[in-house]
Order: C-alpha cells, then sequence, then structure tokens
C-alpha cells in the first residue's frame, strides 16, 4: 500500500474511535437510570464492549502510523 492510503487508514481508525465512543455516549443509558431499571452489570459490560472496540481502532490506527516511520523494513 502507498504511504498515502496507509495515512488515510490511519486517520480514518482515529476519527472512528472517536466516534464509535460518542455513539456510545449517546446510544447507552446512563448508570443511575440502569441501576434504576436492574440493568447496572450489563450497563457495565456494554461499556467494556464499547471501550475495547475504542482501543482496538486506536492500536490500529497506531500500528498504521508507525508503519510509515521505518519505510525500509518490508
Amino acid at each position: 500500500m502507498n504511504r498515502v492510503a496507509v495515512l488515510l487508514a490511519g486517520i480514518v481508525c482515529l476519527v472512528l474511535s472517536i466516534a464509535l465512543f460518542i455513539l456510545g455516549q449517546r446510544l447507552i443509558l446512563p448508570l443511575p437510570v440502569a441501576t434504576e431499571r436492574g440493568a447496572g452489570v450489563p450497563w457495565y459490560v456494554t461499556w467494556a464492549m464499547v471501550w475495547v472496540t475504542v482501543g482496538c481502532a486506536l492500536a490500529l490506527g497506531g500500528f498504521l502510523f508507525a508503519s510509515l516511520r521505518n519505510p525500509g523494513r518490508r
């Protein structure tokens, strides 16, 4: 892949991680409301899944940016 495509893919991954976090904030109920409805544990599990997804997107973006630093090794 050429450097421009890798750079764009890295930027897309970072933007995707931000979008995933914002989407999680908008779609998941606040903790007081969830515990009032008896869904405290699923709230934690859902947020854990959101953070794992955000972390994976950040790791992939970081890997793509790091791959641009050393073009001699392939």
